[in-house]
């Protein structure tokens, strides 16, 4: 990926993994909680919320050193090739 396109491409692929488990959790928590929501018929909008916050920040406390580290070898790879950029 020696061109500029091709680096932002691979950014575009980072951020799409980067942000998946967090997209992944609030999706599958708020479906869950939808469901348990409409069986017991509750009509509180807080709830989910509530719930989603708590499981989007477990999420995010637990991946987020792998998530800093990929992005500072990303940010190395990048910063290492700025020279041979116009070559």
């Amino acid at each position: 990926m020696d061109t500029t396109l091709g680096y932002f491409q691979q950014v575009l692929w980072y951020i799409t993994l980067w942000s998946a488990p967090a997209l992944i959790v609030a999706t599958v928590v708020g479906i869950i909680v939808s469901l348990v929501q409409a069986l017991m018929q509750l009509q509180d909008q807080t709830l989910p919320f509530f719930v989603k916050l708590v499981s989007v920040s477990i999420t995010i406390a637990l991946t987020g050193g792998w998530v800093a580290g990929q992005l500072v070898l990303f940010a190395k790879n990048i910063l290492e090739a700025i020279p041979n950029v116009g070559r």
